[in-house]
Parts: structure tokens; sequence; C-alpha cells
């Protein structure tokens, strides 16, 4: 054999997943000088006997896996991967389930939302449909409260609409039932609106004399009497944020707790990795300790799930500068952390403005542009059309004043693109990240009422317009059923809960939406060489399934059971359950219980 055949022979090898992790073995042992002892290098663990889907470039299958370490040594099938075993490997026998990379669910609130105990009083105040059962469910809570102490809930019903009483409970409706208690209730995702009584203003400082956020380029008003005197209900998230800032502060310790909490409720959907939009901003400070709880929880190895901290700027509750100072003196550089922790992200929030709401667009785009200068990778919150087009124009004027290659900024949530949006974001290799979760709960006329004939636009969460034009999707929970398979489940057949299909031209292949849960996620944060996938030397992040993906009718996605989770090699979830045709209740955080989703037909 002349040296251009054995060239090409080697290069035929070592592409070859089960050759190439076969020769990273030896090469450890030559480096090594282990000779002739290669026990030690034998793998901890062997995977058989499964059907493997890799998620690598080609979407192969394989029958076994080796993991070494946390990671990957060997993919390929069962009698060359069983072949690696020694005596302490341990042998797992798959009896032909399927196998996919852990799931990463790049948005999830988790720390500050998911991590808190829903109990039942805390289940009926985000499913009342009145504020005489709201009323209820906080007598019952100051029952139980100490005289003094603040009596809190969030993620309350997110509209006035949804209220019997068209509106939200004010301090008249709360003081009578709360004369020794500061009461808080928080309506809507991050607080977007707010109720307090009379004890709790005072404790916050509000008053007549409080200026409305819109005076100083914030968001949100105070609502407030014919006498100029403050209600207690607050809209918009820079005037809710004036009482939460003063009444609710998490303390490190809390935090740390209410991730070990949130990490558990996930691991029995197959996720190994979260993307965390920090929900608790009213200030800079909120940052801080959500940070320290991370960082703690990592020092002492006590973190379970992988976390991709998207800290936020409270550009839309608090002085731009305040937010622009802050992000100029942090003390680590975007891609800080390691295996289990990672950093780069900065979440900010555009919304559509109204009379009372608005904030200056070019206050907006300075907070993208600067963000994009220093190098930090933007995850933009967009509410509707108009900040959808903030979004971009600001990420236009970014790149067109600071050059960037490669930035691989995202906007989430993502609805209703234009033809001039999806040009910009193909440019600039944008990723979009809409949550697929979310149709589940659309009613019937979601497109027609939010439809706008002076914005000719594609609908909610386009996913193949999106991918047609070259554009990279991911898929999150936010705040819908938490489980990337219902994700999956809604990306493949856009269902609402009465059965109506959205925008059925949307729909994408069984194969894009699982990248979108798996090494797509990975690649947003510049990860896609560590995880994402089951490829020899990426972490040993896994999810058994009760079911074939590839072969179950789309219909009955969302049905199939997780058998067990793994992190780093290590399984950190079985499922007490071996009926693979179980039923499978999603969590809800809005509403704070699990439940079995069902669609009909399906």
């Amino acid at each position: 054999m002349n040296k251009k055949e054995f060239q090409s022979k080697r290069r035929t090898a070592l592409s070859d997943p089960f050759l190439k992790g076969l020769f990273g073995l030896v090469l450890i042992a030559l480096l090594t000088g282990c000779g002739g002892d290669l026990e030690i290098l034998r793998p901890d663990t062997i995977l058989f006997n499964g059907k493997i889907l890799t998620v690598d470039e080609d979407f192969s299958i394989a029958e076994a896996v080796a993991i070494k370490d946390g990671r990957f040594v060997a993919v390929g099938s069962n009698a060359q991967v069983r072949g690696l075993a020694g005596d302490r490997t341990e042998m797992v026998d798959l009896e032909g389930r399927t196998v996919l990379p852990g799931f990463n669910d790049p948005h999830e609130h988790f720390a500050h939302s998911l991590g808190f105990v829903a109990d039942e009083l805390t289940k009926k105040f985000r499913t009342s449909k009145s504020i005489k059962e709201i009323l209820a469910v906080v007598q019952e809570k100051i029952d139980q409260t100490p005289p003094g102490e603040l009596v809190w809930f969030f993620l309350g019903p997110g509209s006035p609409d949804a209220l019997e009483e068209g509106r939200f409970p004010n301090r008249r409706d709360l003081d009578p039932i709360s004369p020794q208690h500061p009461v808080l209730l928080e309506f809507g995702g991050s607080g977007a609106n707010s109720s307090a009584n009379s004890l709790a203003l005072q404790k916050a400082g509000i008053t007549r004399r409080t200026p409305q956020p819109s005076t100083q380029r914030l968001m949100g008003e105070i609502i407030k009497d014919r006498n100029g005197a403050p209600t207690g209900v607050f809209r918009g998230r820079g005037a809710s944020s004036l009482p939460h800032s003063v009444l609710v502060r998490h303390s490190t310790e809390t935090l740390v707790e209410t991730t070990k909490r949130a990490s558990e409720l996930v691991l029995p959907y197959g996720i190994t990795t979260i993307g965390d939009p920090n929900t608790n901003m009213s200030t800079v400070r909120d940052n801080q300790t959500w940070v320290q709880a991370y960082q703690r929880l990592s020092v002492q190895d006590e973190l379970t799930v992988r976390i991709n901290c998207i800290m936020r700027l409270p550009a839309l509750y608090r002085p731009l500068q305040e937010s622009l100072d802050w992000l100029d003196n942090l003390l680590y550089d975007p891609g800080f952390g390691n295996e289990r922790l990672h950093f780069g992200q900065i979440k900010i929030s555009v919304y559509d403005s109204n009379k009372d709401y608005t904030v200056p667009v070019e206050d907006i785009k300075k907070v993208i542009r600067e963000v994009h200068r220093l190098g930090w990778h933007l995850y933009i919150h967009v509410g509707g059309g108009e900040s959808y087009d903030t979004a971009i124009e600001g990420l236009e004027e970014a790149y067109q004043e600071f050059p960037r290659q490669d930035a691989r900024h995202v906007i989430t949530h993502a609805r209703f693109p234009t033809d001039h949006t999806l040009e910009v974001l193909k440019r600039y290799n944008v990723i979009v990240e809409p949550q697929t979760g979310s149709f589940y709960n659309m009613s019937d006329d979601y497109e027609e009422r939010n439809a706008d004939p002076d914005r000719p636009a594609y609908g909610p969460a386009p996913l193949r317009t999106y991918l047609d034009h070259g554009i990279t999707v991911m898929t999150g929970s936010d705040q819908n059923p938490i489980g990337p398979l219902f994700t999956i489940f809604e990306a493949v057949n856009r269902l609402r809960s009465s059965g109506k299909v959205i925008n059925p031209e949307e729909r994408i292949s069984l194969e894009e939406a699982i990248r979108a849960v798996t090494i797509t996620p990975a690649y947003s944060t510049f990860q896609e060489d560590l995880k994402g996938s089951i490829e020899v030397g990426k972490l040993a992040d896994l999810v058994v399934l009760g079911r074939d993906l590839l072969m179950v009718p789309p219909l009955e996605i969302k049905d199939i059971p997780v058998m067990r989770t793994m992190i780093g090699g290590e399984f950190l979830y079985t499922n007490p359950d071996p009926d693979p045709n179980q039923k499978v209740e999603y969590w809800y955080p809005t509403r704070g219980y699990r439940a079995v989703l069902d669609v009909p037909g399906s």
C-alpha cells in the first residue's frame, strides 16, 4: 500500500464514529504508557441494543454507545461497542428503546419561577376567574402568615379580561382583609402587572408624588384615582417593578434551593440543559443574587442540570445609564463558565408601544448596539410586530456600526416576521426561538385578532418559513407546558387544544423539530462541539424514551414517556412506571400543576 492509499484509508476509518472513539482510546494508552493493560481505559458504561438517534450531521442511527469519564467514547453497532467492555464496565440493555441526545430547553424561567413551590393556594391564585376568588385565596394566605410579613403571589391571570370584573383588584379590594400584612399580587409573566394594598404601597414608598415611569423614559403606569392617589394597580413592567424591587428580594440561599427544586422537576422530561432568562428583574442587583446562586451550586458541584445563564438588562424598568454602566463593568467576559454553567447571552425585552407604556425606540436601539459592541450575545424578547421591527432596526444599526462575525444573536417569541425581517435574520445569522407549546392555548381566532393589514407579515411562529429562508430555528418552553416532546409534538402538528390547526403550512419535519431541541440550542451558545448530539468526545447527556419517536403517529408524540435521563454519564432520573403506554402529565408553571394534555383527534 502506498502512502496516498494509506492516508485515504486512514481518513475513511477516522470518519467512522466507532473507529474514531477506539482510536482515541488506543492513543491515550500509548501516550500514558499503559501498554498491555487497557483495563483502566475501558468504558465506565455501555448502552447497547437500542435505537440511538445520534442527531449528528447525517442524523445517523446507532445501536450502542460507550461512555468514559462522562463523555461518549464510541458510537456504533452492538458488536463494535460491546467489544470494548472490561470487567468493571456497567452494561445497560436498552431492550430496543429509542435514545436521543439530552434535551436542551433554551427558554425556561428556572430559579425565579419554576423552582418556587406551587402549593394549593398558588394553584388557586393562578387559576382564579374573579376578584372574589383572588380575595379568598389572599385571605387564606393571611391566616397562615404572621402579622407584618409579606403576602405575595405571582404568575396570576395575565389579563384583566380573564377576570369576571374585567379589572385587577385594587387597594380598596385588598385593604379590608389585610390591615396587618403588606400584599403584592403579580399578574402575567415577569410581573407584567400587579396589585398592592395600602400597607404594601407604604412600605414601598409609593405615594401620589411618585412619578410615572413614562416620565423617566421607562415602561408602565401607576394607576391613580381622580385625586392623584395610587389605587394599588400597576400596569406594565416598569411600574410593577416599583413595589417588587422593595418588597420581593430573594436571597442567594433562596435561589439555591429553588434551583435544586427546579432541576428535579425537569429531569422527568429528559431535559439536561436549561436556558434561564432571569425573571426577577427589577434592579441590577437581582442579576447578582441569581448569578451568585448558580455559581455557588457550581463550585459545590451541586448543579444537576446544565445551565445557560441569560442575564437580563432591566432597560425597561430602570434608568438606561444604570443598566449600561452595569453591563460595562461586568467582572467576566462572554463565554465564561464550565461544562455545567455558561454565561454569554444578555436578554432585553422590547414591547409594542402605546400612549402609557412608550419606551423611546432610540433607547432600545442604544442598548442593542452596546450589548453587541461589547461582544455579548443578544437574546431579544419581542412582543408584537412593532417591537420585532424595532429589534431588527437595532440589529442592523449595530452591525453597521460594529461589524462582528458569527455573533449568534437570538430573537425569542419571533412572531409575525415580514420579508424584511427574514432578510436581516438571514444576513446576520440571527437565531429565532419561538415557543411552539404556546400553540396549545391559542384561541381559534388568534390569527384574525392579531392580523395587521398595514403590516403584511407571516403568522405566529412560522417555522417552515424561517427554515426555508435559511434561518436557524430552536424552540423552548417558556411558561408553556414544560417538555421538549410536547414542543416537538406542536412543531410537527401545530394543534390548539380545540383540535384546530394553526397555519398548517408552517409545520416542520420530525428531524427538524428534534434538532430544534437538541443540537441547535447548543449551537446558539457556541457549545455544539460539547453537547447536543451523541458523538464521540461529547458530554454523555441522553434521554431514553418509552416508545419509538420515529415510528409513532405524529399525534401520539406528546404521549411518549421519558424512561431515563442521563447527564454526564450518570442516570439522574428513572421512571418509576415501566409501562411505555403510561399517561404523560406535563408541568404547567403558569398554573402550578401537571396535566395530561388532550387534543381532539389525537
